[in-house]
């Protein structure tokens, strides 16, 4: 039987997936990773986050071997091997072939050299090319850094599933989903941009040659076969970012279809038949990974991160299941709560930054002092999650006009039945739950089972993705004046800094 491996390097983990020629999954490994993080010495808000490429790279060889040996698949019954990756992270190869920067999302060091871009080539003109606005934590900015630092020269800028298919092929190519998120891309052309080059000085051979998602680009050699299990000569193929990757796998790919991907962040993703700009630059454009498909893109921000940081604060253990059934049940016995959240879950603006604004728990706090519960609490978090996807909808709806859309959620925070429930009747719709909670290994493996080719990707689509419906419970109207109860709060909370 032929089996497919999906390489995911995420924001807080390296996983390994395999799934069969019906799209089950039959295999998942994963191990958490962490970053070096150092202040910036001028800007203490500022953090620079850097990860080591070499443990990494170890971290993810670990998790083809052991998803290997769980689903008991002989090497060469892999018929594919494709790799999906968090947005905005890079690594800098250089002349000897090794890695001499890697940095994830949320790196900062180039915030200097983001204000230098917008000063020379312009914000409106930046996102015109770019599909994107705020620079400071694209690769752009972080070469222009590096250089200005004098390290050794690079001859290769990677987005980091590049440099994972590098490692595996010794090839180097990218895709347009993520070479989108680098700042480097005409998001129009699919291609790298001549403009952007041009105006820095950067030199187009350090790019790579741009591919289809799902095209083959290289086999797995020797050496990465002893490190990996794999067989000498695995096809590879070319993967995507991560989130247009979940789109695919959770079945988002047409127009008139919006896709959540709830996990450590929630992006709120529409496909578009053409490159669609939001006037007021709120929002980002990108790639799909679908062919002669586009992406506009609002976020709901921290939210399986700032889940797992209010289980701790709770004194509970965010890696237990039981931890977290017992907190659905806590939030699933308080039907009303008088509390409103701002620990996490925000309204997409990367123009309108603020460093320092508040966020906390608001409730009533009366002359006997009754405070909410732990239940209460939680409760109120899923509520404020439902509370950002509606704000983030509406962005997304001033764009693109009108509120008729097929909306579909997938990652790990959509096996939480209680969160779903209060999702859908704070909307005050029907939603659509991908069955299958890890999408962007699904997206990927459906890219090496159709080879990329737009036709293939509908019918394996429509073979392997079903969907759950969740319906809104009674509390819809009571849910509406919630809703703007904390979006006038949260407006609020930028007139005030800490």
């Amino acid at each position: 039987m032929e089996y497919f491996l999906a390489v995911d390097a995420g924001t807080g983990s390296g996983k390994c997936l395999i799934f069969d020629r019906e799209g089950t999954l039959r295999a998942r490994a994963a191990e958490p990773w962490s970053y070096e993080v150092t202040p910036d010495p001028e800007l203490p808000s500022v953090k620079w986050f850097a990860f080591d490429p070499q443990a990494f790279w170890a971290t993810l060889c670990r998790c083809m071997r052991t998803a290997l040996e769980q689903a008991g698949v002989a090497p060469s019954e892999i018929a594919g091997i494709a790799a999906t990756s968090q947005r905005e992270a890079c690594v800098f190869v250089g002349q000897n072939g090794t890695e001499v920067y890697a940095g994830p999302n949320v790196e900062a060091r180039g915030v200097r050299e983001g204000l230098e871009v917008l000063q020379s080539f312009g914000a409106e003109r930046l996102y015109q090319a770019t599909g994107h606005s705020a620079p400071f934590i694209f690769p752009l900015c972080r070469y222009l850094w590096y250089r200005k630092q004098g390290g050794a020269e690079v001859t290769r800028i990677l987005m980091m599933n590049d440099w994972i298919h590098w490692r595996l092929t010794g090839e180097f190519v990218a895709e347009p989903s993520n070479a989108t998120e680098s700042m480097m891309f005409d998001i129009a052309r699919r291609t790298w941009s001549d403009e952007i080059l041009h105006a820095f000085g950067i030199p187009r051979s350090i790019l790579p040659e741009v591919h289809q998602p799902g095209e083959q680009v290289g086999q797995v050699q020797p050496e990465v076969a002893k490190e990996t299990g794999l067989m000498v000569g695995t096809p590879v193929f070319v993967g995507g970012a991560d989130t247009q990757c979940s789109l695919l796998g959770a079945g988002v790919l047409d127009p008139g279809a919006i896709g959540a991907t709830l996990g450590t962040t929630t992006p709120i993703q529409a496909v578009t038949e053409e490159l669609c700009l939001d006037p007021q630059a709120t929002l980002w454009a990108g790639c799909h990974v679908v062919p002669g498909r586009w992406v506009l893109e609002s976020n709901a921000g921290d939210t399986g991160d700032a889940y797992r940081w209010l289980i701790e604060l709770l004194g509970q253990n965010q890696s237990d299941e039981a931890t977290r059934s017992r907190l659905e049940a806590w939030a699933e016995a308080c039907p009303d709560t008088s509390a409103i959240l701002f620990i996490g879950p925000s309204v997409f603006d990367i123009q309108r930054i603020a460093l320092r604004r508040p966020g906390g728990i608001l409730f009533p706090y009366p002359t006997l002092h009754v405070r909410p519960s732990a239940g209460e609490i939680v409760r109120a978090f899923f509520e404020s999650i439902g509370f950002a996807l509606r704000a983030n909808l509406e962005q997304l709806e001033r764009v693109l006009g009108g509120n008729t859309y097929r909306l579909i959620l997938s990652g790990g925070m959509t096996r939480n039945p209680v969160l779903l429930r209060i999702v859908a009747t704070v909307l005050g719709r029907s939603i659509e739950v991908a069955l299958e909670a890890e999408s962007a290994a699904l997206g990927c493996a459906i890219l090496t089972a159709s080879g990329g080719r737009a036709e293939r990707l509908r019918q394996t689509v429509r073979a392997w993705v079903r969907h759950d419906i969740v319906e809104p419970t009674g509390a819809v109207e009571q849910y509406t004046t919630r809703y703007q109860t904390w979006r006038r709060l949260y407006e609020e909370f930028f007139r005030l800094e800490l």
